[in-house]
Parts: structure tokens; C-alpha cells; sequence
């Protein structure tokens, strides 16, 4: 497989990154010039990967191609290049549709889109596809888990919850906040509830059963967690979520 990526940011950098870690087999891996720091220094990790003077050249040499280029610039840039019927292109760029991508890029190429998420890098991150497609799903089962959707609705839901990134962190903070005032070092704190989250989601991990199990499988009648659940659910917390996620897709769809 020769693989290449048009966009050098953050995604193409987590992607490239767990590549090199998993188990993945390919021929070579080129990058596009954009960003040349961030491509020189993926380059120097392993001798297949290449930084190509064009991102014409990237189409030249490679059959899968991943667009990860940011909306604003995705027409200009891709109206730019002749891609051939031969690529399979696996499109990062948020807020771009499938219709609108096949205009762009002017060939019966496969499309599909993706969303891979930072935690990639380390091959334990999500990865949304949307249509199903096997070697999107193989390519980025091997950095963590990959879920196909059969609709753009059903992708956009799950490109929404990753609009909860910040809100996790800020749960964390207000947490750590909390055991400042407590009379710890905020080190301290944020070292403990960072070891803490890894082991919850490490549960997450060892079974298929629904969350609302591991809810009921942490609370005792009258214990701690149980207390701070009912506290959090009549004072309608987690329906915020809901409500929030609600604006987020529409947010989304309408700008689609």
C-alpha cells in the first residue's frame, strides 16, 4: 500500500505517528510540503516516509490518499490537483460532504470520510468512517477502534460528541480545583485524577455491556457514588449534555 496525505497539521501527525507504531504494512508514505517542520520531522522517523515538492507529487506516488487540509482552503487546494480514478481518498475535512468532495476531486475515486481522533497516535484513539469502507475500517482498526456509519446524519452525530473534549478536561479542572482547596498541590491533584481517568476508561474497554451497567456496577445503596449520581441527575447535569449536542449537530448539518 503507498499511502499519502495532502495537509501536514495535528491529524495528519497523529495519524502518520500510530501508522509507524502499528502493524500496518506499507510500501511508502508521502507527505505534502505543507508544514515542512512537522513533515521533516515525521520524515526523519522512519525511511518510508517521503515529503514530496507538490501535492501533485503525493498523487503521483500514492494509491490511498487522506485529505487533511482545513475547510476554509479544501476547494482551492483540491481544485488544484488531477486525481485518477486508481486513488481511494479518505477525507478528514470537517464539514465537507461526500457530494461536495466527489465534485472536488472529479474522478470515480472511492471516497470516504473519517474523524480520527488525537488518541491515534498512540493506537488507541476512534476513528468514525462514513460509508463503510474495508480499508478505511482496516486501516484505522490497527490505531484503536473504528466505527462505520451508513449516513453523513449519523457521522455528524458522532463528529458532535467530539465537541466534548474541552468540557471533559474542565470536569477534571473543577475536580482538581476542588482538591487544591482541600489542601493539595494542584500536581498532586492533577496526577492522581489523571491516573484515575485512565482507569475508568480502561473499563470501558474490557466488555461490550451498556454504560448505564458500569453506572449501576459503581454505586452501593446509600454509598458515595450513589450519592453524587442522584445529586448531579436532579439537578439535571447530564441533560445538558443532551441539549448542548443537540446544538452542536444542527450547528453542523446547517453549515453542511
Amino acid at each position: 500500500m503507498r499511502l499519502g496525505f495532502i495537509g501536514t497539521g495535528s491529524i495528519t501527525q497523529a495519524v502518520v505517528t500510530g501508522l509507524l507504531r502499528s502493524d500496518v504494512s506499507f510500501e511508502h508514505l508521502a507527505l505534502s510540503p505543507r508544514n515542512a517542520e512537522t513533515a521533516a520531522r515525521l520524515a526523519g522517523l522512519d525511511g518510508r516516509v517521503q515529503v514530496c515538492a507538490s501535492n501533485q507529487e503525493v498523487l503521483a506516488t500514492s494509491d490511498v490518499v487522506c485529505l487533511a487540509v482545513i475547510p476554509q482552503i479544501a476547494a482551492d487546494v483540491l481544485s488544484e490537483l488531477r486525481f485518477e480514478s486508481r486513488h481511494h481518498v479518505i477525507s478528514f475535512i470537517a464539514g465537507i460532504r461526500l457530494d461536495e468532495l466527489r465534485r472536488l476531486v472529479r474522478t470515480e475515486s472511492t471516497i470516504v470520510r473519517a474523524i480520527p481522533l488525537p488518541a491515534v497516535a498512540e493506537c488507541k484513539g476512534s476513528t468514525a468512517i462514513c460509508p463503510p469502507d474495508a480499508l478505511a475500517k482496516s486501516l484505522f482498526s490497527a490505531l484503536g477502534k473504528a466505527v462505520e456509519v451508513d449516513d453523513e446524519h449519523k457521522f455528524d452525530a458522532l463528529s458532535a460528541v467530539t465537541a466534548t473534549m474541552a468540557s471533559f478536561f474542565a470536569v477534571l479542572e473543577a475536580q482538581a480545583s476542588w482538591l487544591v482547596r482541600q489542601g493539595l498541590d494542584y500536581d498532586a491533584a492533577r496526577s492522581f485524577l489523571s491516573g484515575y481517568c485512565v482507569g475508568l476508561a480502561h473499563d470501558t474497554t474490557r466488555g461490550v455491556e451498556p454504560f448505564t451497567e458500569l453506572i449501576e456496577h459503581c454505586m452501593t445503596p446509600g454509598g458515595l457514588n450513589e450519592q453524587v449520581h442522584t445529586e448531579l441527575s436532579k439537578r439535571g447535569t447530564y441533560s445538558h449534555f443532551s441539549d448542548a449536542l443537540d446544538r452542536i449537530l444542527m450547528r453542523l448539518e446547517v453549515r453542511a
